[in-house]
C-alpha cells in the first residue's frame, strides 16, 4: 500500500487530520506539516497519535543543540524486537529528530526556537532521509535538500558564550553518517538509523513530566512486540557526566562511559562496516575488543593533515599524545572529528575521553 494514512483520535484537532506518509512519492512534502507528525507550540514540540517521543542515554553531540526525537509506527504494524537486541522497524515507520537552541542553555526552555527537523522514512527498499529547515517563527519547516550553514550565538551549559557554525546537512550528507556496507569491504551499502538502538533507549527518561522507559512505553502502546524482560547492558547514562560525576566514576564505569560515548559519537562511521572504518581500520564501536583496532599504538590510516603532528591514534596513559583526543578537541575544519555535525568542542565529552586515556596503564608506542 503506497499511502499510509491513519484515522487518529486527534485528527480533527491539533493536526487537522491523520498522519500521512506517501511512500510512492518521488519527492517528499515541501512542508513538514504535511506529514502531520509534529508541531511547535509554546516552546516545545507536540506529537500526533502513534508518534512516541524518546531520548538516548548517551546522545550524539551536535554543537550543544537541544534535540527532540520521536518514532511513528503505522497503524496495523509493529516494531519487532529481534536477536542481538535489534529493533526491526516496519515499512512506513518514520523517525524524526528535531534540533533547537535557546539563547542561554542554562535555562533551555526560555526563548527556545527550532532550527531543523530530520525525517527518516522506512520504505520497502530501505530508509530515506529528508532535511527540513524551520522558519524564524517556528510555524513550519521547509524541505531543504541543499542544506544550510547557520551562525548561532548562545551561552553553553557552563555559562560560556559560543558561536556555532551550525550545519543543516545536504540530503546526500545524511548518508555520510547513516550509510553502512552490507558486509565489511562490500561495495553494496544501505542506510540505517543511528540512535534508536535497544541499548541507547533502555533507560527511564522524563519527557513532559512523565517518566518512562521508551521501550516499555512502545510495548505498552502495542507498537513493539517481543520485548524481553532481560536485555543487554544499556548505554552509560551521560547525564551523570553532565552532572559533574566524572571524577567519582569507578574504573569500570569510566571505561563504559568512554566506550559508549565513542560508540554513539564516532562508531556510526568507525566500525567494520563503515566507510571511515574500512579506510582507517579504526573501530570505535562498543563490540570491538581488538585494542589495536581501537587505536592503541596504531598509526592512522587516513588522517591526512588531521594528526596534529602526533603519531598514534591512542597512546595509553598519554592523552596529549593521542590523535583521537586531538581530533575531538580541535575546532579546525578538516582536522576535527566528526567531520560533519559539529563546529564546536564538546567539553564534557573531551574531558571524559581525556580521563579515560589517562587512566590506562602507560605504554610506549615504538
Amino acid at each position: 500500500m503506497a499511502l499510509v494514512a491513519l484515522a487518529l483520535s486527534c485528527g480533527d484537532g491539533e493536526f487537522g487530520g491523520p498522519v500521512t506518509v506517501d511512500l510512492a512519492a518521488s519527492r517528499p512534502p515541501e512542508r513538514l506539516s504535511e506529514y502531520r507528525l509534529l508541531a511547535w507550540r509554546d516552546g516545545r514540540f507536540v506529537y500526533n497519535d502513534r508518534v512516541v517521543p524518546y531520548e538516548l542515554a548517551t546522545p550524539l553531540f551536535s554543537d550543544y543543540s537541544l534535540k527532540d526525537r520521536a518514532i511513528y509506527v503505522p497503524e496495523g504494524a509493529t516494531i519487532a524486537y529481534g536477536e542481538d537486541d535489534v529493533l526491526d522497524f516496519p515499512v512506513g515507520t518514520v523517525i524524526v529528530k528535531s534540533f533547537s537552541y535557546a539563547p542561554d542553555l542554562r535555562t533551555p526552555n526560555e526563548g527556545r526556537r527550532p532550527i531543523e527537523t530530520r525525517v527518516l522514512v522506512r520504505h520497502a527498499d530501505g530508509w530515506r532521509t529528508w532535511p527540513y529547515l524551520w522558519d524564524e517563527a517556528g510555524r513550519d519547516a521547509t524541505f531543504t535538500p541543499a542544506g544550510a550553514v547557520l551562525a548561532i550565538d548562545f551561552v553553553d551549559p557552563s555559562g560560556e558564550p559560543r558561536r556555532a557554525s551550525y550545519l543543516v546537512p545536504q540530503r546526500n550528507q545524511c548518508t555520510t553518517c547513516h550509510e553502512r556496507q552490507v558486509s565489511p569491504g562490500s561495495t553494496e551499502t544501505f542506510v540505517t538509523p543511528i540512535g534508536p538502538w535497544v541499548r541507547h533507549l533502555d533507560r527511564d527518561f522524563t519527557i513532559d513530566g512523565v517518566t518512562q522507559n521508551p521501550l516499555e512505553q512502545l510495548a505498552a502502546e502495542g507498537l513493539l512486540t517481543g520485548l524481553p524482560a532481560e536485555r543487554g547492558e544499556p548505554t552509560f547514562d551521560f547525564r551523570r557526566i553532565e552532572a559533574g560525576e566524572l571524577a567519582s566514576l569507578s574504573a569500570e564505569e569510566l571505561d563504559r562511559a568512554a566506550r559508549d560515548y565513542l560508540d554513539v559519537n564516532c562508531a556510526h562511521c568507525h566500525n567494520p562496516s563503515g566507510v571511515q572504518g574500512q579506510t582507517s581500520q579504526l573501530f570505535l564501536n562498543r563490540e570491538n575488543t581488538d585494542r589495536f583496532r581501537l587505536g592503541v599504538c596504531k598509526r592512522p590510516g587516513s588522517a591526512g593533515s588531521g594528526t596534529g603532528g602526533l603519531t598514534y591514534d591512542l597512546v595509553p596513559g598519554s592523552p596529549e599524545e593521542s590523535i583521537l583526543l586531538f581530533r575531538m578537541e580541535t575546532e579546525e575544519v578538516g582536522a576535527m572529528m566528526p567531520l560533519l555535525g559539529r563546529s564546536l568542542r564538546h567539553d564534557e565529552g573531551v574531558e571524559l575521553i581525556r580521563a579515560w586515556i589517562a587512566s590506562m596503564p602507560a605504554e610506549t608506542c615504538e
